[in-house]
């Protein structure tokens, strides 16, 4: 009950603190922020995919330099079974919450679903596959859907992954592009509890100038499931409008839910 009267009082500071998460261009900005943040800490930090039987929560917020604020949240679950399906495939659902200049506060405009399957399971090289789905609730119409590729390789200390994504829109827009392909590099060092890790993603969009953004941050394992990550995120040093954004977000991961 610590643990989670811990989480509750993070998230409490995060909805009072006038949170933002990373955007990417105007495109896509809003469309992938929850997944995003976590795809790039499972390249380093967290596991690919949470343990069977176990539920994982991640909440956080950040700082804009040049504003529009938002709160995500994302919840994981892995269900123990002896299938790829069902004991070696993660199941999420992530959605977030915007806060325009007029002070009003608005649920996202989207919910992502995703299911991460782990297809190799090795001594240091892990790979997964991630079908992903994006529902849109306001502004655009239609969904957006795609998968991403995972390759994680450990050794030791040290903790470096690759991801390969594709995303396409049912119903193109100006800020919901056709189709929007992005290749991530990730590194992370563990120091105890504290992993410093670093990123770079390439990102090129249907009618969109490729843009290159750089993140580097830390995580703290505060105690085994509660986990607290500090981020600057660089939008777009190469091509796009450039942001700098300070991002707070909080993971807790519960026991497993069945006794046997």
């Amino acid at each position: 009950m610590h643990v989670w009267r811990l989480a509750a009082c993070a998230l409490l500071l995060s909805s009072t603190a006038r949170p933002a998460l990373f955007s990417h261009h105007s495109g896509e900005g809003t469309s992938r922020r929850g997944p995003a943040i976590t795809l790039r800490k499972r390249l380093h930090v967290n596991p690919l995919i949470t343990d069977p039987d176990t539920l994982e929560v991640e909440f956080g917020g950040a700082i804009s330099e040049n504003g529009g604020d938002t709160l995500p949240a994302a919840i994981h679950y892995t269900p123990e079974g002896h299938t790829i399906w069902w004991g070696r495939t993660e199941y999420a659902v992530s959605f977030d919450s915007l806060n325009y200049t007029d002070g009003v506060r608005h649920f996202g405009d989207r919910a992502t679903v995703t299911a991460t399957s782990v297809i190799h399971d090795g001594a240091k090289l892990d790979l997964a596959f991630a079908p992903v789905a994006s529902f849109l609730l306001r502004g655009d119409e239609g969904m957006r859907f795609g998968a991403t590729l995972i390759a994680r390789y450990d050794s030791g200390r040290h903790s470096g992954g690759v991801t390969v994504s594709w995303t396409g829109a049912t119903a193109p827009s100006a800020t919901n592009p056709a189709g929007t392909f992005d290749l991530g590099l990730g590194y992370g060092y563990a120091l105890g509890k504290i992993t410093p890790h670093l990123n770079c993603v390439w990102e090129r969009s249907t009618g969109v100038e490729r843009q290159i953004s750089i993140f580097e941050g830390a995580e703290y394992q505060i105690i085994d499931p509660l986990a607290i990550d500090f981020t600057v995120q660089h939008i777009s040093v190469w091509g796009g409008a450039r942001d700098t954004q300070y991002v707070i977000g909080m993971t807790v991961s519960t026991p497993r839910l069945h006794r046997h």
